[in-house]
């Protein structure tokens, strides 16, 4: 019941908030309130939960997040579905004309599928030990991971 922890945020105008759509029956309450404070709401979708889940709250987000491995620890390898998903998200959002909704991935942003994120339409990135926070350095890396997906 994330719309009830909302007051623990220090919530600031333009931040991205998402809540995931598996974990509130009060999906479109939630997305409000974080709106009425300021922030961008967004609505995450585990891999497995189908994009339908989310369609009836696109007009009221700022974007979605696609979870591209099962949260919970890093270092897992990338659910190939995912990448589908991404792209029939696009093709919605477009569709319903909601060009302007973004599209964040999070898990296993490794340079070889952050590539691939983008091609499949993703615009956001949520970049950790996949890619950053590795050999070679935090700098190096952000750069060349800011290469792979221009």
């Amino acid at each position: 019941q994330p719309e009830t922890m909302l007051d623990w945020l220090d919530l600031q105008p333009g931040e991205l908030v998402s809540v995931h759509v598996e974990s509130t029956r009060h999906l479109q309450r939630a997305l409000a309130e974080i709106r009425a404070r300021g922030a961008r709401p967004m609505a995450a979708l585990n891999p497995a939960t189908p994009l339908c889940m989310a369609e009836p709250v696109l007009e009221d987000v700022d974007g979605i997040l696609i979870m591209t491995v099962n949260p919970g620890f890093a270092g897992q390898r990338l659910v190939p579905q995912t990448l589908k998903k991404i792209e029939e998200l696009r093709r919605l959002l477009d569709l319903r004309g909601l060009t302007r909704t973004e599209i964040e991935v999070d898990g296993n942003v490794s340079f070889e599928n952050a590539v691939r994120m983008r091609q499949a339409g993703a615009d956001l990135f949520v970049a950790g030990t996949s890619s950053v926070f590795r050999e070679g350095g935090i700098a190096a890396n952000m750069e060349k991971l800011l290469s792979c997906i221009q």
